[in-house]
């Protein structure tokens, strides 16, 4: 029976079963707000202490613990408000909270849709549409997070409201929604889905005029607030709707794509598992399944549930023309957390072409897009490594054709009952098996020579395929040592592989391990120890030296005596990683020989070198840049990479970026809160450059935490005002707006002139990309006067530039030609080669479109050689792309062609989808006109 229920989505209300109402007031009711808000998800204390408090006094954390008190006392939430290590978890049922009814139902109008009843899709829309009352937590004063938190759940609202709509269209009632989607698109005008949707009902309702009138307030409000023409799909149905045809949606073509792991070399046995898998497939003459096939591979760690699955999805490839597709879910990966859903859907729609601008936003839209593209397709889906039932069953694909298999260690038994999935538990190898494994890795000689040690190596491996393999290639790389002393070093220890089938990773196969590691030269294995300290994907020979503090050419050779023990693998030259189960034997060693001050002062050396190198690479790729951070030299120990070039920066920040990231978070975990945020300043150059905007936004979110640690005002606005920066480039502009004003204020309060300056500039580029040139102009002017005041000249100059581009996107060219002129002479003169090839493009344009084409190629060329001399790859595509345009003007379509279509590899390359499309179609024009 439900005792009360909790409404957050509105002005929070909660009610007794009897009807009484509960009044909550100020900090209280913002506790419980906030906790509705996350129902059945740990909240921090501190997003808690964010939200009710913008500056929150020395008390916060009693006096949360007070108001959370107060909240058990009045609606007695013993069993429900639970304090966690961290924080405190509100616990409910669907039907006690209107959020999770919400959710419920708008879960099973999908399901509903998904399986073609869209008349039970529009009722469980229509409930989970009428649980909202107002906006989420309406009255209530919340900040931080929370707000952003109120933003997705308005979001989530929007799109139920258009899937309800397109789901009553679907049913034949246009005149239903037509009230409704004009209500919506007043309030939310940039929506193209709910302009398109109010077109269709307006056509099918007979209504062609009110169509055709849709569709050019659409323009109007498209080109006035964005300066862009309505999507293809929009033009597309105004076209249909003016030929009085029925609109039809046809489906891009579709691209196989084969993302399976290589097959396995020396695989090896399982011919009964290679026929039982077989049997899952319909004979040539039968007919196909009613349901998508779905079988769970379940063994212990390393008995080959991958092996076997990657070799016999190989061998069935040709059943499946239309894909195959393969990600790890990382379930019992070592020193990893577990895949989430939403992270794994987002790489399958990658590995399906679906560009990062057209990612849905929410997780369940994700799925359904998933969804509808897998529908009809005869893929196999290969989901390894799976921790539980939840993390893979929103990936299963629906297609009767389709077939799915998952490995992981426990057997999954929620997919078997409840999707009636097929069972294949995988045992240990036979002994046959398991020599036959041996003799094609040694050799027939070698293993009749000593048949006695083949026999106690393949006993006391138990058939585990990964000891085995491992036992081998130590036998292959010490072609002396015989193998009898392999045999007598394994039983010599108690051996953890007779409990394999505890399933427990940590004993799985630290006596195979443990005897590679323990033969080590005492530097070696003081190396591999350290080695269980890195987080990234691999190392370079670099890195490692500095994480161990020794000279270069030293850690080479302790490299080698690693990879000799098959405990690492130099998979590209110079770099070095070590397989999942090998790296938590590393985590482990780590942790017992290794004293605390060790993995201190192991982990601040590795920081160090990404720091100090990346600092270095940044200075390459931009000389001119104010540097910002105040750099303490480097641990002793510590190497950097020489590096000579701006292409020698440019490959090194590409080698090492995930490891970067990594290390960033790595010195996060460290409180290393200075290093933390100065790496993503060293990376702030590349991340934009290369237009890696999710990259540079997580950076700058991270360092935002980091500079929390720090009493230092400057860090903090400086931070601010580049997240506000990533930010803007990603399209995340009121986040941006908030970072620039606590920037700003920060700045003001340190009575920083040139800190207001920069924010001011940052802030109209903001609105510049925005597509709103007047609104950068209100920030540009006061920009510039502080920079005159304080005599910096670069700063001037480059205000002066992005003066002149704002007023050029206006139309006042001769004074936009003014600014630009002034900007390009104070940019020569000081050296700054960045902000001239800014300065030329932005005249070139200028130049362009006062018809003077023939000077416009002059800039464009001179601005694309000094992009190119600083590897600003982002911008080097836009130049390209305008001395494009002046060609194509000029009649030069060669030249153009010739132009965009260097354009063209760049976008394509940094998945930059609409500037993409924009060239191809400016490609595609030249085709159509020279045939």
């Amino acid at each position: 029976m439900v005792d009360a229920t909790f409404a957050i989505l509105g002005p929070v209300r909660v009610s007794w079963a009897d009807g009484r109402q509960v009044h909550l007031t100020g900090k209280p009711r913002a506790v419980l707000a906030s906790l509705l808000l996350n129902v059945n998800t740990l909240v921090s204390r501190e997003r808690l202490v964010e939200a009710l408090w913008e500056n929150p006094p020395a008390s916060a954390i009693p006096n949360l613990q007070t108001y959370i008190g107060q909240l058990r006392r009045s609606l007695s939430l013993d069993t429900r408000l639970l304090t966690r290590e961290t924080g405190y978890t509100f616990e409910a049922r669907a039907e006690e909270v209107d959020l999770l009814q919400f959710e419920q139902a708008t879960r099973l109008a999908r399901k509903e849709a998904e399986a073609g009843d869209v008349r039970a899709a529009v009722v469980q829309f229509e409930r989970a549409l009428a649980m909202w009352r107002g906006k989420p937590a309406e009255g209530t004063r919340l900040s931080g997070h929370m707000l952003a938190r109120v933003t997705e759940l308005e979001e989530r609202l929007a799109v139920v409201r258009l899937d309800w709509a397109e789901a009553k269209l679907a049913l034949g009632r246009p005149v239903e929604v037509i009230e409704d989607l004009r209500a919506f698109v007043a309030e939310q005008p940039l929506r193209e889905r709910a302009w398109r949707l109010l077109m269709l009902a307006h056509s099918r309702a007979g209504q062609r005029d009110k169509a055709l009138e849709a569709f050019r307030h659409a323009r109007s409000v498209l080109t006035d607030e964005l300066g862009l023409e309505p999507g293809e799909e929009l033009q597309q149905l105004q076209a249909a709707i003016l030929a009085g045809t029925t609109p039809v949606s046809e489906p891009a073509p579709w691209t196989p794509v084969c993302q399976l792991p290589s097959d396995v070399k020396h695989f090896s046995g399982r011919e009964a598992e290679l026929f039982e898998l077989d049997g899952l497939l319909p004979l040539p003459d039968e007919a196909p399944p009613r349901t998508a096939t779905t079988c769970v591979i379940t063994g212990t760690g390393g008995v080959g549930k991958t092996a076997l699955a990657a070799h016999w999805a190989h061998t069935v490839r040709d059943r499946f023309p239309d894909g195959q597709l393969y990600v790890d879910l990382r379930g019992f990966s070592p020193g990893e957390t577990p895949m989430s859903p939403s992270e794994a859907v987002r790489i399958l729609l990658g590995f399906l072409h679906v560009p990062h601008h057209r990612m849905p936003a929410t997780f369940g839209e994700q799925i359904g897009l998933y969804r509808s593209l897998l529908a009809g397709r005869r893929v196999l889906v290969l989901l390894d490594n799976a921790r539980d039932p939840d993390q893979v069953r929103p990936l299963l694909p629906p297609s009767p054709e389709a077939l799915t298999l998952v490995t992981g260690r426990t057997a999954l038994t929620g997919l078997i009952a409840a999707e009636g999935a097929h069972l294949l538990r995988l045992a240990p190898l036979s002994d046959a098996q398991a020599g036959q494994l041996l003799k094609r890795r040694l050799g027939q000689d070698r293993m009749a020579a000593e048949r006695q040690a083949v026999d106690d190596i393949i006993k006391t491996c138990a058939g585990l395929p990964l000891a085995l393999g491992i036992v081998a290639a130590r036998a292959i790389i010490n072609a002396g040592l015989p193998l009898t002393a392999l045999a007598d070093e394994l039983q010599a220890e108690p051996t953890r592989l007779d409990a394999l089938q505890t399933d427990e990773l940590s004993t799985d196969l630290r006596e195979v391990f443990g005897s590679s590691y323990r033969v080590l030269a005492p530097e070696a294995a003081e190396t591999f120890a350290h080695l269980g300290l890195v987080s990234g994907p691999d190392t370079s020979v670099l890195a490692v030296a500095s994480l161990i503090g020794r000279p270069v050419a030293h850690t080479r050779t302790l490299l080698r005596m690693l990879e000799t023990a098959h405990l690492v693998d130099q998979h590209v030259p110079g770099r070095y990683r070590m397989h999942d189960l090998v790296r938590l034997y590393a985590i482990d060693r780590a942790r017992l020989d290794l004293s605390a001050d060790a993995r201190t002062a192991g982990v601040r050396r590795l920081v160090d070198f990404y720091l100090h190198t990346a600092y270095a690479a940044d200075r390459l790729l931009s000389p001119r840049r104010r540097s910002a951070v105040r750099m303490e030299p480097p641990a002793p120990g510590c190497v950097t990479d020489a590096l000579a070039d701006v292409a020698a920066a440019q490959a090194w920040f590409k080698a090492e970026h995930a490891c970067l990231l990594a290390a960033q978070r790595l010195a996060a975990e460290h409180d290393l809160h200075g290093p933390v945020w100065q790496l993503a300043w060293a990376l702030d150059t590349f991340h934009l450059g290369h237009n890696l905007l999710q990259s540079c936004v997580s950076a700058w979110r991270l360092a935002s935490g980091a500079v929390e640690h720090l009493t230092d005002p400057a860090a903090h606005a400086l931070v601010h005002q580049l997240l506000g920066r990533a930010c803007t480039r990603a399209g995340l502009h009121a986040e941006s707006l908030s970072h620039f004003a606590e920037a700003l204020r920060l700045y003001e309060q340190l009575q920083d002139v040139a800190g207001q300056a920069h924010v001011r500039h940052t802030l109209a580029l903001a609105w510049g990309h925005r597509g709103e040139p007047a609104q950068a102009l209100v920030h540009l002017e006061p920009a510039l006067r502080l920079y005159r005041d304080i005599d910096d000249a670069m700063g001037e100059a480059n205000a002066l530039n992005s003066l002149g581009w704002a007023t050029a996107m206006l139309g006042d060219f001769p004074k936009a030609q003014e600014y630009c002129e002034q900007a390009l002479a104070l940019l020569r003169s000081h050296g700054d080669r960045n902000g001239e090839a800014a300065t030329l493009d932005s005249l070139g344009y200028i130049a362009h479109h006062t018809g003077r084409h023939a000077r416009a190629l002059d800039y464009y060329r001179g601005a694309l050689r000094l992009r190119r001399e600083t590897g600003n790859a982002s911008q080097e595509a836009d130049t390209l792309s305008h001395l494009g345009d002046t060609h194509h003007a000029l009649g030069q379509d060669d030249e153009a062609a010739r132009a965009w279509g260097q354009a063209l590899a760049i976008y394509q390359d940094q998945h930059r989808t609409e500037k993409t499309e924009q060239v191809r179609e400016r490609l595609d024009g030249l085709g159509a006109r020279s045939s």
